[in-house]
């Protein structure tokens, strides 16, 4: 007997352990939703795959805002450790259409935090990473035939 749930057991781990879903990686992140005319931060979990990754928020009701992005139709992907997400010179244009007016409330924010911007041809998501897993975020995607262009905050002149 007790070699029976011995086997079930060692066969049901290393099934878990084999399947796709095992494969996938997943982190801890915030996600930008727009909520009405505002933009807000939700918790979400970015899963990353073999081909794509998903943006998943953690809020029921921000989940029609679940993003499904293959890594071949990334066209820029910025990291930015700012007070607002920053983007690369044509990302800041498309993003400006995209968002319009709703980009307003990053202009208040004012601690430093770790930021990746992703964007296809038709899509974008922007993404608040963590102090423990911006690192490993930015290699997955390097992983994946994806560039991260780091950009850097401007000084303030005087």
């Amino acid at each position: 007997m007790k070699f029976k749930i011995f086997t079930i057991a060692t066969l049901l781990c290393f099934t878990l352990a084999v399947s796709p879903f095992s494969l996938a990686k997943q982190y801890e992140v915030e996600m930008v939703v727009q909520d009405g005319k505002k933009s807000k931060e939700t918790d979400a979990v970015l899963v990353i795959n073999d081909d794509d990754l998903e943006i998943v928020p953690k809020k029921d009701s921000f989940k029609d805002n679940t993003k499904k992005i293959s890594f071949s139709e990334i066209k820029t992907a910025d990291y930015s450790y700012s007070k607002k997400p920053m983007l690369s010179g044509g990302g800041a244009v498309a993003t400006a259409i995209l968002l319009g007016v709703f980009v307003v409330p990053f202009l208040f924010m004012k601690k430093k935090n770790h930021w990746l911007t992703v964007q296809t041809e038709n899509d974008f998501a922007v993404l608040k990473l963590g102090t423990s897993n911006h690192r490993a975020i930015v290699a997955e995607f390097e992983t994946h035939g994806v560039t991260v262009n780091e950009l850097e905050e401007e000084k303030d002149k005087k």
